[in-house]
């Protein structure tokens, strides 16, 4: 079964294909992270050669990603569900990339060392250039002189992301961009001439493609003496402008470890119900991540290190990583940047978020550890991700941008603070907080937030005594079931306004305006389990 982003770029690949859309030179992908996208260059091989192109070149950001791209051609689902008998290579910079097959697989920094050989080869063959994470490819950068050569010569250029911004704010490379009310932002229109594919949160949610996010959110004390030789000390919730400061002490002290303990503790009570369940933990550097996989092992938790200065043994840690049941196999896993792509183990559950960094590209990347549903694992209603992270306002926010994209309403604590957190989305480079030093920290109070929808098998808490007369419950939950259905109309049904509605009429053969109360709550309940816009609470 395809997703609904999986179906619709095969529809318009056999379209170009049939010749019924000629003027389509580039398509944009933009794929939640998690979502599926690694299927469409098979569904491009399958659909797109040998009618418009000969071959394929699928460009990624990591080595990792590269097994995974000739992976999923060779072993993935594809194979049975597209009849694919493609076939891809990996490469990083010899010449003849493909040795007699459907394509290859290189980086963008093979590409950015020694694109000579490519053009020639793109030059003899029609390709289909597909770009993974472009957001890597800055406008005016090397690497974007690398590519364009390719991108001139390709037959069509595959643009799929689930972060189409960049960490710095520059803009992606190649990509039309449109003036929006936060500014300039990827254009997803159709109108610049490049067709658009989008399969947000929401959708992924409903297709139970992802599963939803349990956040741990932990306030706690920061202290330290800047760059004047002051004393200055706050909540991380309450620390304002003094946030980078705030959480630069605070992860390099008590609180981290403390933070740390906490994921630890419910990751290893969960595992003796959920035997798959992995671990992950993202620091800020290789040092960090050395002391707390120390720490973990006096715990007498099995944890190894993956880094990018050891590259080889990460990469046998991680294979250890993805291990299950074996003698080998590994539960927890402390990583740095290796963390943001190309890490794909489903059985992940927790994360616990060691790092300083505050972009929304890197932490979306992150928490999307944990949102593959794992299918030996049960049911999708039996899983959930848990995400222990510090609670300050740079990470609310980026929380909340995630809620944003499922039409769902913020922290009311957020909204008031709007203009400092868009002022503050970003912390600045740690070589700028080397003025100040770190004394201490401690963890105080913790409250949950969840993005998607609850497992069925959680119960929720009692509400207070209702005090409202039974018209006017029933008056409000007509109004609930309303707003819900615009929603779910604007989300699902692209706009068509009523289509929600006509679902419920269908489903329970009654108006809203002649139901009881205990039939509008069960339309309200049949809405939220079959359209999850997702919820946001905490305690």
């Amino acid at each position: 079964m395809f997703r609904a982003h999986q179906d619709a770029f095969g529809q318009l690949c056999f379209e170009i294909a049939e010749g019924k859309i000629t003027n389509v030179r580039s398509i944009i992908c933009s794929i939640t992270p998690g979502g599926g996208k690694s299927m469409l260059p098979v569904i491009a091989a399958t659909t797109l050669i040998p009618a418009i192109a000969d071959k394929v070149a699928w460009v990624v950001p990591r080595r990792s990603l590269q097994e995974q791209a000739e992976a999923e051609f060779a072993t993935g689902r594809s194979r049975d569900l597209l009849n694919n008998r493609h076939l891809i290579r990996k490469t990083t910079g010899e010449p003849d990339p493909t040795r007699g097959l459907s394509g290859f697989c290189t980086t963008y920094q093979a590409i950015g060392a020694n694109n000579s050989f490519l053009r020639d080869d793109f030059d003899q063959n029609r390709y289909v250039l597909i770009l993974d994470e472009p957001h890597h490819v800055e406008e005016g950068g090397a690497w974007e002189k690398a590519l364009e050569p390719l991108v001139k010569r390709a037959a069509l250029t595959v643009f799929m992301s689930g972060t189409l911004e960049r960490g710095n704010r520059k803009k992606i490379a190649f990509l039309p961009y449109g003036e929006s009310m936060n500014g300039e932002i990827v254009d997803l229109s159709g109108r610049t001439g490049a067709a658009a594919i989008q399969y947000p949160r929401g959708h992924a949610l409903f297709d139970k493609a992802i599963l939803p996010i349990h956040f741990e959110l932990m306030d706690g004390t920061a202290q330290w003496i800047g760059r004047d030789g002051k004393t200055y000390g706050t909540r991380l919730s309450q620390a304002g402008k003094d946030t980078a400061e705030a959480i630069y002490t605070a992860l390099k002290t008590e609180f981290a470890v403390h933070l740390l303990d906490e994921c630890t503790n419910h990751w290893l009570e969960y595992r003796t119900t959920h035997e798959r369940s992995k671990m992950l933990a993202v620091v800020a550097n290789i040092e960090d991540a050395k002391k707390y996989v120390d720490h973990l092992k006096r715990r007498g938790v099995k944890a190894a290190i993956a880094t990018s200065d050891n590259s080889a043994l990460a990469t046998k840690n991680i294979n250890r990583f993805k291990e299950i049941g074996t003698r080998n196999a590994i539960g927890c896993l402390v990583t740095v940047a290796m963390a943001y792509e190309g890490l794909d183990v489903p059985p992940v559950t927790h994360i616990a978020c060691l790092t300083h960094i505050r972009s929304k590209p890197w932490i979306e990347q992150m928490i999307a550890r944990a949102t593959r549903f794992d299918g030996p694992a049960g049911p999708w209603e039996e899983q959930m991700a848990f995400i222990y992270v510090p609670d300050d306002r740079l990470m609310c926010s980026i929380i909340g941008r995630m809620q944003d994209e499922q039409i769902v309403a913020i922290k009311a604590r957020m909204e008031e603070d709007e203009a400092e957190e868009m002022a503050a989305r970003m912390i600045p480079d740690p070589a700028d907080r080397r003025t100040i030093t770190p004394v201490g920290s401690g963890a105080l109070t913790r409250r949950w937030s969840r993005v998607g929808s609850a497992p069925k098998s959680e119960t929720a808490s009692e509400a207070p005594a209702d005090r409202r007369t039974p018209s006017q419950h029933e008056a409000e939950l007509r109004e609930q079931i309303q707003d819900y259905c615009k929603n779910v109309d604007a989300l699902f049904f692209s706009r068509q306004w009523g289509e929600t509605n006509k679902r419920v009429v269908k489903t329970f053969g009654q108006s809203r305006l002649h139901m009881p109360l205990d039939k509008l709550q069960k339309v309200m309940v049949w809405l939220e389990e079959y359209y999850p816009l997702g919820s946001m609470t905490r305690k």
